[in-house]
C-alpha cells in the first residue's frame, strides 16, 4: 500500500540546492562591486561546481584576456573569498569565449 510523504521530508532537498545557486547569482550580481567595471567588462562567472569537495569557479573570457586572468587568479580568489567572508572558493578555471 501507498503511504504518503510529508512535505517537510522535501523541504531540506530543495533548499539544500537552491542555496547553492543562491551563492552563485549573489557572485554574478555582484561581479561589478568586487571587481570594478574595467575587470568585470574582461570576464564572467560561468558556473560554479564542487568536485573532490571542493569549490570550482569557472570563469569565461575572451582568448586575449586569459592570460592576464590567469595570473591573477590568486587574486580574484582572495577577492571573493574576502567578500563571502569564508572560504567559498578554493579553484578557480578559465575558459575561452566562443563569442567572436
Amino acid at each position: 500500500m501507498y503511504k504518503p510523504k510529508k512535505i517537510s521530508s522535501f523541504i531540506p532537498k530543495i533548499i539544500g540546492s537552491s542555496k547553492k545557486n543562491n551563492k552563485l547569482i549573489e557572485l554574478k550580481a555582484n561581479w561589478e562591486n568586487i571587481f570594478g567595471v574595467e575587470f568585470s567588462k574582461k570576464c564572467y562567472v560561468s558556473s560554479l561546481r564542487e568536485i573532490n569537495k571542493k569549490k570550482v569557479l569557472t570563469i569565461i573570457s575572451c582568448e586575449s584576456d586569459l592570460l592576464e586572468l590567469s595570473y591573477s587568479s590568486e587574486s580574484i580568489k582572495n577577492k571573493i573569498n574576502t567578500f563571502f567572508s569564508y572560504e567559498f572558493i578554493d579553484i578557480i578555471k578559465f575558459k575561452k569565449s566562443l563569442q567572436l
